[in-house]
């Protein structure tokens, strides 16, 4: 029974769990360890000794410094892990290498606080790298410095294509507002930044064609992609959505994955021509 009980406390548990390996450290450091981390139940994190320590099987390394070979294996490790995912455990600062990180002398005392450090580390790595990869594909933007999802402009006199296409980009990373007019388009794009326009063909007031090349003529708004969608697929009608000048021509039904690769390809170009043109950084 507390075995079932310990294993239902543990699939209730929410936090993020990170798995740790020892490598050299003596079986009375194991088992205060253990109970360290046990008892460690309003941590931020939660931590799990791994008996296995094969390559993927453990996040966080523990390493005696002070047993033979205890450097050397450290020293592999940094290789294969992150290099903070190392934790060096030791007597004393030996002036021959760096700092240990945790010391035998205060182990039951630090050894959380040095666990946390390593994986805040580790999370704030990630999400930079996360930041990163967002911001090469377009899908984090600056604006006035701050971040923040790109914004698309929906056209379409539809109020179910308006209410498809909005739930259509949320679900591939765009925040969208949506008019039923071009006239509406024009007024709102005077007043607000977007990366994006996607308009139809046939609307009451002007149609997607003339909506397109009005964007394209106007100096501040040409550089934004202008996707057309509509149900009109002859050649005659991809010829003047060309010489519109719109970026792409999509034939309603659109595929969500079709709209999803135009979507992302046009916010790429369009992040690789802000940094080149030095709009934004994130710096």
């Amino acid at each position: 029974m507390p075995q079932e009980n310990n294993q239902m406390a543990q699939a209730s548990d929410t936090r993020p769990e990170f798995r740790v390996a020892v490598f050299g450290l003596a079986t009375k450091f194991q088992r205060l360890l253990e109970i360290v981390l046990r008892h460690a139940r309003h941590n931020r994190y939660r931590y799990s000794l791994t008996p296995t320590r094969g390559p993927g099987e453990f996040d966080i390394a523990l390493v005696d410094m002070t047993v033979a070979g205890g450097p050397e294996v450290a020293s592999t490790l940094r290789r294969v892990l992150e290099d903070e995912a190392v934790l060096r455990v030791g007597r004393r600062a030996d002036p021959e290498r760096p700092r240990d990180d945790l010391l035998q002398s205060n182990f039951v005392a630090q050894v959380l606080f040095a666990l946390n450090s390593v994986v805040d580390a580790m999370v704030q790595r990630r999400r930079e790298a996360e930041l990163a990869q967002a911001v090469a594909a377009g899908l984090m933007v600056a604006d006035h410095g701050e971040r923040r999802r790109p914004r698309a402009l929906i056209v379409d006199d539809s109020p179910t294509v308006r209410r498809q296409l909005s739930l259509a980009l949320h679900q591939i990373g765009l925040d969208s507002e949506a008019v039923a007019s071009a006239r509406e388009a024009l007024e709102v794009l005077a007043m607000r930044r977007y990366e994006m326009v996607l308009a139809d063909v046939v609307m009451p007031d002007m149609d997607g064609y003339r909506l397109t090349r009005t964007i394209k003529r106007n100096r501040a708004l040409r550089g934004m992609p202008v996707v057309i969608l509509t149900s009109r697929s002859s050649p005659f009608d991809l010829a003047r959505g060309a010489l519109a000048g719109c970026n792409s021509y999509l034939v309603k039904p659109v595929s969500m994955q079709s709209l999803r690769d135009t979507v992302q390809r046009h916010l790429k170009k369009l992040a690789q021509r802000r940094r080149a043109d030095g709009e934004y950084s994130f710096a």
